[in-house]
C-alpha cells in the first residue's frame, strides 16, 4: 500500500498513491500538484504569483476568498465552494468546513485511505463575528500552531471585550482618543463590530480595514455603524487602525500582546490546539506555522503522539 506524505514543497503537500494536494501555497512547488487549496485569504496563506503560474491546476477556495484575493476574477481553474459543501475535483473529494478565523475560511479533510484534514488558521471562540470552526474527526492532522506555545493561552472572550470596552468608555468619556490596533482581516472587523454593536459608538477605521469591512458585510457579516477614518481621530472618539500603521498609545489587539495589549486574536490560543488535536482523534500530527517545534514537542511529551513540525 502506498505512504501518505505530508511535506512542505511551495505550500504543505499530502500526497499518496499517486494524488498530490497542494495545501496554501506561498511559492512555485517543484512537483506539479493535481488540485490546490487555499484556506483563507491572508497573505501568508497564498500567493498570487505561484496561484497564476499553475493556471492549468484547479483551486479550491471559497467564494469570499476569492473576492479578497482576486476581486477582479484573473485567476483560472478556481473552484468556488462553501463550508458543508463537497467538491470532486482533481480526482479527489474534499470535505470542507468553516475555520472560524476570517470570512470565507476553510478547513479540509480528504479521505486518502486514511483522513486527513488541514486547519489552515482557525478559531474556537464564538464571537460577534463569524461562526466558531468545528473539530473534524481525523486520523492525521495538519493543524495551525501560530500560538502553539503555553505562553500563549488567552483570557475568555468575554473578559477581553469587557476589558476593551472599559478602555474605550474611559478614554471616549475624558476626551481622549482610543486606537485600537488590528489586522485588516480578521480583528479589525471584530473590533468594529464590538464598538458599534457593544459600545453604542461610531468607530472611525482605517480606510484598508473598511474595505474589508464592505466585503464581510456583503456576506451578511453585521459590523454596525462606522466611518471611513481620513485624518487624525478627533478627541473623545474611538478609531481602529491596522497594526502596521498604528501609533505611539495605540492598544494593541493581537495575540502577540499578550503581556502589553489585549491579545485578541483570530487564531486559537495554546488551549484550543490542544483541545482540537485531543478531540480529533488523530494518531499523528503535523505541526505548520508559528510554533511548529515547540508545539509537536508538547503533543509528544505529554499526548504520546507521533507530532512532526513542519
Amino acid at each position: 500500500m502506498a505512504q501518505l506524505r505530508v511535506y512542505r514543497d511551495g505550500g504543505v503537500v499530502v500526497e499518496k498513491g499517486g494524488k498530490r494536494i497542494l495545501l496554501d501555497p506561498r511559492a512555485l512547488p517543484r512537483t506539479k500538484p493535481d488540485v490546490i487549496f487555499v484556506s483563507h485569504a491572508h497573505r501568508d496563506h497564498y500567493s498570487l504569483r505561484a496561484l497564476r503560474a499553475l493556471s492549468r491546476i484547479p483551486k479550491v477556495m471559497s467564494r469570499a476568498t476569492r473576492d479578497l484575493i482576486d476581486p477582479r476574477g484573473t485567476l483560472s481553474n478556481v473552484v468556488v465552494a462553501e463550508a458543508g459543501e463537497v467538491v470532486e475535483v482533481g480526482g479527489l473529494a474534499l470535505e470542507l468546513y468553516d475555520a472560524g478565523h476570517v470570512l470565507g475560511s476553510l478547513q479540509v479533510r480528504v479521505d486518502l485511505g486514511e483522513s486527513v484534514v488541514f486547519t489552515g488558521d482557525f478559531n474556537l471562540d464564538r464571537r460577534i463575528v463569524l461562526r466558531p470552526a468545528p473539530i473534524l474527526r481525523a486520523d492525521v492532522l495538519i493543524i495551525d500552531a501560530t500560538y502553539g506555545h503555553p505562553r500563549y493561552c488567552f483570557p475568555p472572550r468575554g473578559e477581553l471585550y469587557r476589558r476593551l470596552l472599559a478602555i474605550v468608555k474611559r478614554s471616549v468619556e475624558a476626551g481622549d482618543r482610543a486606537v485600537l490596533a488590528a489586522r485588516t482581516l480578521g480583528t479589525g472587523q471584530e473590533l468594529t463590530a464590538l464598538l458599534s454593536l457593544s459600545a453604542k459608538l461610531t468607530p472611525l477605521v482605517e480606510r484598508r480595514v473598511a474595505a474589508r469591512n464592505r466585503v464581510y458585510e456583503k456576506y451578511g457579516e453585521i459590523l454596525g455603524n462606522y466611518a471611513v477614518l481620513t485624518r487624525e481621530p478627533p478627541p473623545g472618539s474611538a478609531a481602529v487602525v491596522p497594526l502596521s500603521a498604528s501609533s505611539r498609545g495605540a492598544i494593541q489587539c493581537t495575540g502577540w500582546a499578550i503581556e502589553a495589549g489585549i491579545p485578541l486574536s483570530s487564531h486559537s490560543d495554546f488551549d484550543d490546539l490542544v483541545e482540537y488535536v485531543r478531540r480529533s482523534g488523530a494518531c499523528e500530527v503535523y505541526a505548520a506555522y508559528g510554533f511548529t517545534s515547540a508545539f509537536s514537542s508538547y503533543l509528544r511529551r505529554f499526548m504520546g503522539l507521533d507530532a512532526i513540525p513542519l
